[in-house]
């Protein structure tokens, strides 16, 4: 959906049927914050998760990738392009004004 229509699709690290109590298929606990760098700085609706924004500890960090997404209009349908991407290293431009890496 993101690759196809991405101002209809919603982006999420976790959520109450995956990570949580669940523990269906949690997204890997040590990753959590690069993963918000990634939906909160590329296209998509992202969603942020309760758990890791209040119980976590995560808020700060949270707020301030969101206030980069806010800061930089990135938006639902922004223009992603990809600089490198390799097993240990991604890097992309966004909007051609944000160079985001993880």
């Amino acid at each position: 959906m993101i690759g196809v229509l991405p101002g209809n699709a919603v982006t999420f690290i976790d959520n109450h049927d995956t990570g949580s109590t669940q523990n269906a298929w949690p997204f890997p606990s040590d990753k959590i914050i690069q993963g918000y760098a990634y939906i909160l700085t590329h296209p998509g609706i992202p969603s942020i998760f309760y758990d890791h924004f209040f119980d976590w500890g995560l808020k700060e960090e949270i707020v301030k990738l969101a206030g980069i997404r806010a800061g930089n209009g990135i938006a639902p349908t922004s223009k992603v392009q990809i600089l490198a991407s390799e097993s240990t290293l991604y890097v992309a431009m966004i909007d051609d004004k944000l160079i985001m890496k993880i």
